[in-house]
Parts: structure tokens; sequence; C-alpha cells
């Protein structure tokens, strides 16, 4: 690899679910769960997880407090609840985390809005990403379009050259990126 080469690396992954349909659970019972602090938050997640993919205006007051906890198993679910809630608010969230967090949590919380930027946080997340990224390699699985261009005009500025894994240069990342994930499925 070149001193100035970012390698991005995409696998098209589905994501691992362990959460059972609770179509038909109440919201309330959902909660009941969650906030039962005799039960591991692991124990806790999939309702957690539920309440997030139905959007319930909680879930945000809810991981404000996990992000709080000491706990390392609360912190991690609040990002996954976060990317599942996929919202506007969500997303600032892991704005303001990101630019608070240690440089190791950092990388993990830009990884996590990565996945669920939107344009309205673009400029947000250049300024995060501008003091993160660097010649080596990246993963860039499940990243939105959004984030991808974002990181190209990062890397451009910073005269960092984008690579496949096979050390082929990329341009229009987004579209480059779903060729290549494409080309490696058939």
């Amino acid at each position: 690899m070149k001193q100035n080469q970012l390698t991005l690396v995409s696998s098209d992954t589905i994501l691992e679910t362990t959460l059972v349909a609770h179509n038909q659970a109440l919201t309330e019972s959902l909660w009941d769960t969650v906030k039962n602090d005799s039960l591991n938050i692991i124990l806790r997640e999939p309702a957690l997880l539920e309440l997030a993919s139905r959007k319930d205006p909680g879930v945000i007051a809810y991981c404000d407090n996990l992000l709080l906890s000491e706990d390392q198993e609360s912190w991690f679910s609040a990002l996954k609840v976060l990317e599942t809630l996929n919202t506007y608010d969500a997303a600032q969230r892991l704005l303001v985390l990101c630019g608070t967090a240690s440089t190791g949590d950092r990388k993990i919380v830009l990884n996590v809005l990565a996945r669920v930027l939107s344009s309205s946080q673009r400029e947000g997340f250049r300024r995060l990403i501008r003091s993160v990224v660097a010649p080596g390699e990246l993963d860039v699985s499940n990243w939105t379009p959004t984030a991808l261009r974002v990181l190209e005009g990062v890397c451009s500025e910073k005269g960092i050259q984008i690579v496949d894994q096979s050390g082929l240069p990329l341009s229009n990342l987004d579209q480059s990126l779903l060729s290549t994930a494409y080309s490696q499925q058939n």
C-alpha cells in the first residue's frame, strides 16, 4: 500500500438480528421490559430495539441515560438503538456524542453515524471525519451515499487517494462500492 492511500473495505452484509418480531406486543409491555433494571441490558435490548423500530418518542431520552451510564454494554446498546431509530434526532445525538468522545470511541460512533447520515448532517460529519480519516484501511460497509460522498471530499482535500481492496483507485465512491459489492456476489 502506498503511504498516502486509504483502502476501503466493504462487504454486503445482512445485519444479524436477534430480535423476534414483537408486532403484536403492546408498547407498554415493551417499556415495562426496557425499564426493568433487574434485567441485564442485553436482555432488555430486543424490546428497546423494537421500540426504536416503531419510532417510539421515548427512545431518545432513554438512550441519553444509557449513554451516560458507566456500563459499556449499555453504551453499545444505545448506539445500536440510535442506529435502528434512524431519525434526525438520533443522528444529531450521534454527532454530539462523536464530537465529545475519546479517540477510540469516536471511531465507533462515527461508523454508526455514517450508516444513518442524511444530507442535513453532512457538514457536522465532514468536520468529524476530517479529524479521523488517515491513510490506512477503513470499513465503509453499509455507509449511506451521503457519508461516502463526504468521505470522498475529505480524502480529496487531504490528498489521500481512495482505493479498493485490490489497490485500484475509486472515484464516485458510492457508485464504485455498489458495483464492486455487486460484482463480488456474482
